[in-house]
Order: structure tokens, then C-alpha cells, then sequence
């Protein structure tokens, strides 16, 4: 006779307090090396966004213990006010990685490195990805529980639940007990929560930066002993009831899942361009279409109709964007972006690109058709992206049928790939060409490194400063 387990939030704290190095797969190891390598690389990329300039000077007029290093500057700072800048720079492009229709290792990294720096002892770089594989776990099972989409009340998940991975993460990193791992998880639960409403704001980078934040402070607070309720999450009113968006979450299923790890499951799906997850696919049908007509001017298209799922189109909800962080959240911007440049990069996002006569007139012709059928693979997707281009001459040139961006995890990025995209972006932060190289190979050692907190930690070029050790 199945004998039911212990409360959910028992479940996880149990889980994440008796977890070792040595009961992961290699697999799972490999995920999470790889997430802190495209995280970083974003991150840098990303240092410089006014809205990371905004919480770092706010984070300094603060004050306090000034214990984790804050990216691409030289001042350190309160663990969770790291943890808030990193974590935004890391979101602030829109260029990290994604999975399970939220952006883990944008909030389970900078949370861990935060923490691993307010550390007396050294943590081992094992340690790290112990504590993002464990971040990852939490927050995926807490995440795919919910049968009904978190957008349609409003709600970013990577805000809500992102909360709750980087807790756990923390706890680990902290060597919390599995009590003081249970109270993490509560109190994380009652500073979860952000709002779709501020999507192509400064406040949407923010989100990520807040729920690493609150990992790390939540991890504090329990070890210094606060508490909190022993059914935060699964109570009646807990934290996973009051965000269902029908109050329809399922918290029968015991932890950890009976069918293997979620990180074996989902991995992690990396970005080829810096715009949100569910305009890659489009991006590549564009450009898929361009390389088979690349003798047709755009000024000759009339229309650009796409067909995508209605999950993602309502992700993307600016037809018309005005400046580059609503861009960010625009199909319309990334396909004339696409056809115009045959490319969607860094340095295209842009206000006065953006703002272009040619991109607005483009930007005006694409028509959005949506789908409710759904991959069985990924749920929020259609069976594939395509799109229709229609000429003045009434010609109607289809482009091919796109089912895996380069970059996600079942098409993964070479490891070439993988390198070309943190060269380019640490680039685009500031670093010289030599500096990204020597920060791309110390982070690609890093399951040997015996303290994180050892590693290279970048600086802008112009800063004069180098690679800070």
C-alpha cells in the first residue's frame, strides 16, 4: 500500500538538506556548468542597462556588509543586494537561458555566487552546481504542477517561483538544516510575486533580480531564525493555492517525481538572440525565408503573416514597440529585424532602430495567426512556427517550418556556439577580447575549482581594473 509522504514543503526541505554531489547524474552536473556559463556571459553583457546602473547605485546608497562582489563593478555589497544587480544583468537583454517556460539560471546563479561569497569556508565549484541542480528541482516541480498558464492572471512565474529555486539553491550554498531549508522555502513563499503588466519595463529584468534576492535573504533569515509556516506552499492557503490562476494545482504527486529528475526532462533551452523565448522560433523561420529569397527587397513585402500558439502570443503583446525593452517582447520587431539585417543581436536592439521608417512599416505588415494545438514536448508551443511572406507582385513565399530553435535543449549549441556567444556577449559589456577569453576558460573549470569564490569575476575594459580576482 502507497503510504503518502509528508507535506510538500517537508518534501522539498528534506530533499535539499540530504542531497550530495554524488547522487546527481552527470548529466544533470553538465545542465547546470552550462547554465552558469551563458548566465555569466549574459550577465556581462548586460552590466551596463540603465536598470542595472539604477539598483546598483540605489543598492550602494544602502549601505551594509559589503560581502559579494557585484558584476562588472569593483564595490561589493550586502549578499541579496548582489544577488538583486547580478540577477537584473543577467535578465536585462532578455538573452538568458530558459526552461520550463521560465529563466532559471538567470536567478539560481547570481543567488548561489552571492551566498558563496558571504561564505566564511570556501564552496567548491561541485558545491555551486549542487546548489543550481537543486534550485532547478524545486523550482521546476513547483512550476509544472500548475495545469493553467500564470499569464492569464497576470502573474510572471519566474517572479513567483523563481523565489523558491533560489531559496533552495541558497539554503545549500549556507548549509542550511532541513528545518531552516523548510523555513527558507515559507518565507521565500511570502515575498514571491511580479507582475506581467511590467513586461518591456525596467521592473521586468527587475524580477529576476528580485527573486534571487529573495532566495538569498530567505536562506539568511531561516539561518538566523526566523520562521515561518511548515505548509507555506501546499496549505490551504498557501503559496502555490493563492497564485493558481483556476486553483487548480495539483500538490497530489510526491517529490521528487517518480519518473527521474525535471533537469533531465528539460534542461536548459539557450538563446541565439536576445529577445524573448517565444519569438526564437519565428526569428529563425525569418530567417530561413531570407536565405531562400535573398534577392527580394523588403520594400516589395506587403505583409508578413506567422502563425505561432496562443501561449506565446501573448507573451509578445507590442505590435508596435517604441523603444528596445518593449522590442524585446515583439514578434513584429524580430521578424523585420530579421529580414531587414538577416540578424536579431545585441546591437540591434536599439531605440532608433526600433524607430526606423523601414522597421515601422515592416513592424505594421505582420499579421499574427494563433493555434491552441500545443507540442506535446513543450507545452506552451505550437507543433511548429511558420510564417508567409506576401509580395507586391501577389506572390506568397512560405518559410520553412520551424519545431527547434538552434540553442534549445534538444537542439543544443556547439560547444562553439557556446563560446562565440560569451565572447561576443562579455564584448558587448566591455571587456577586451582577451579579458572574455580569460574569464570564458577560468568558468569553463569550474566543476574543479575548489572555491568559487577564486574565480575570475569581470570587470568593463575601460574601467581599467582587468579581470578582478
Amino acid at each position: 500500500m502507497h503510504t503518502k509522504q509528508s507535506p510538500l514543503t517537508r518534501q522539498y526541505a528534506r530533499w535539499i538538506a540530504r542531497t550530495q554531489v554524488r547522487d546527481l547524474a552527470p548529466q544533470a552536473l553538465e545542465v547546470a556548468h552550462l547554465g552558469f556559463v551563458d548566465c555569466l556571459g549574459v550577465a556581462l553583457a548586460g552590466a551596463r542597462e540603465p536598470v542595472v546602473e539604477v539598483l546598483r547605485r540605489w543598492a550602494l546608497e544602502q549601505g551594509g556588509k559589503p560581502a559579494a562582489r557585484c558584476l562588472g563593478e569593483g564595490q561589493r555589497l550586502p549578499a541579496s543586494a548582489a544577488a538583486l544587480v547580478n540577477a537584473t544583468a543577467a535578465h536585462a537583454l532578455d538573452f538568458d537561458d530558459f526552461a520550463f517556460s521560465n529563466h532559471p539560471s538567470a536567478v539560481l546563479c547570481p543567488a548561489i555566487l552571492a551566498a558563496a561569497d558571504s561564505c566564511a569556508t570556501p564552496i567548491s565549484g561541485e558545491r555551486a552546481l549542487l546548489a543550481y541542480v537543486v534550485g532547478y528541482e524545486v523550482w521546476a516541480d513547483a512550476f509544472v504542477r500548475e495545469p493553467d498558464l500564470y499569464y492569464d492572471k497576470g502573474w510572471h512565474p519566474t517572479a513567483v517561483l523563481g523565489t523558491l529555486g533560489a531559496a533552495a539553491a541558497a539554503s545549500v550554498v549556507l548549509g542550511l538544516s532541513e528545518d531552516e531549508t523548510l523555513h527558507a522555502l515559507a518565507l521565500a513563499a511570502s515575498s514571491a510575486g511580479g507582475v506581467f503588466e511590467n513586461f518591456g519595463t525596467m521592473a521586468k529584468p527587475m524580477h529576476g533580480g528580485r527573486a534571487s534576492s529573495v532566495g538569498v535573504t530567505a536562506a539568511e533569515w531561516a539561518r538566523a531564525g526566523l520562521r515561518a509556516s511548515e505548509q507555506a506552499l501546499e496549505g490551504g492557503r498557501g503559496m502555490l493555492r493563492a497564485f493558481s490562476p483556476q486553483g487548480r494545482v495539483d500538490l497530489a504527486p510526491d517529490f521528487p517525481p517518480a519518473q527521474g529528475p525535471w533537469i533531465a526532462r528539460y534542461r536548459l533551452n539557450l538563446k541565439r538572440f536576445p529577445v524573448v523565448g517565444a519569438a526564437q522560433r519565428g526569428i529563425e523561420a525569418m530567417l530561413g525565408w531570407r536565405e531562400a529569397h535573398p534577392t527580394v527587397p523588403a520594400s516589395e513585402v506587403t505583409r508578413i503573416r506567422v502563425r505561432i500558439s496562443a501561449r506565446h502570443a501573448a507573451v509578445m503583446p507590442y505590435a508596435m514597440p517604441d523603444d528596445a525593452l518593449q522590442a524585446k517582447f515583439s514578434l513584429p520587431f524580430a521578424l523585420a529585424c530579421a529580414l531587414l539585417r538577416s540578424q536579431v543581436g545585441l546591437r540591434e536592439l536599439d531605440d532608433a532602430w526600433v524607430r526606423a521608417p523601414e522597421m515601422r512599416r515592416l513592424m505594421a505588415c505582420v499579421a499574427l495567426e494563433t493555434t491552441e494545438d500545443f507540442e506535446p514536448g513543450w507545452r506552451d508551443a505550437a507543433p511548429f512556427d511558420q510564417l508567409w511572406v506576401h509580395l507586391q507582385d501577389g506572390q506568397v513565399l512560405a518559410s520553412p517550418e520551424v519545431r527547434r530553435p538552434r540553442g534549445h535543449a534538444d537542439l543544443p549549441m556547439s560547444a562553439e556556439q557556446v563560446h562565440a556567444k560569451f565572447i561576443d556577449a562579455a564584448g558587448y559589456g566591455g571587456l577586451s577580447a582577451a579579458q572574455a577569453e580569460a574569464v570564458y576558460l577560468d568558468w569553463m573549470g569550474l566543476p574543479q575549482h575548489a572555491d568559487v569564490r577564486a574565480l575570475g569575476w569581470p570587470m568593463p575594459a575601460d574601467s581599467g581594473a582587468g579581470a578582478a580576482r
